[in-house]
């Protein structure tokens, strides 16, 4: 089950490669914010593999948007897919999304909230759940091939790591 996770910043360093980056490690992992976090914030974590609701991501303006001119207004995040995924920012990996903790004010007193908490709902209201791609080119997410030629009616299993037996 996915979730996300109340915690407190104990570690910040510089990020190596950008002046107004910062770095700091959540649960062993190293993500990248910016210069407004500081040792001691609370702070909601996002780990690799989630998917973050349609209204919660618009609200805190992380949907990749484009304004009248065609400028890209608003955050990284795909409009239609809104996953979270590990990248690299100049050269340092970024494992997850930290946000700060009051973009949950809305869904809960956020006084409440310690350190170890896991969010997937609050009040009814989703925040966030595992991601699950969308198969393509037939491909099933269990690694069964669907043949789209009409004179194959059986499925054929694909095992890369293995020779096949005839």
């Amino acid at each position: 089950m996915y979730c996300a996770y109340i915690t407190t910043i104990k570690e910040i360093h510089k990020h190596s490669n950008a002046d107004r980056l910062q770095c700091c490690e959540i649960f062993g992992n190293n993500v990248i914010v910016d210069m407004s976090y500081t040792v001691g914030d609370r702070v909601v974590y996002f780990p690799v593999d989630g998917q973050l609701s349609e209204d919660f991501a618009n609200e805190n303006n992380l949907v990749r948007k484009k304004d009248e001119n065609g400028n890209n207004v608003g955050g990284y995040l795909e409009p239609d897919k809104r996953n979270i995924r590990a990248l690299k920012l100049r050269g340092e990996k970024s494992d997850g999304l930290v946000l700060p903790i009051s973009v949950l004010s809305k869904y809960t007193d956020i006084d409440n909230l310690k350190d170890g908490d896991q969010i997937t709902v609050l009040n009814g209201q989703e925040i966030c759940k595992k991601y699950i791609p969308r198969g393509n080119n037939g491909s099933h997410s269990n690694g069964m091939k669907v043949s789209k030629n009409k004179k194959e009616e059986h499925q054929k299993i694909s095992y890369p790591f293995f020779t096949e037996h005839k």
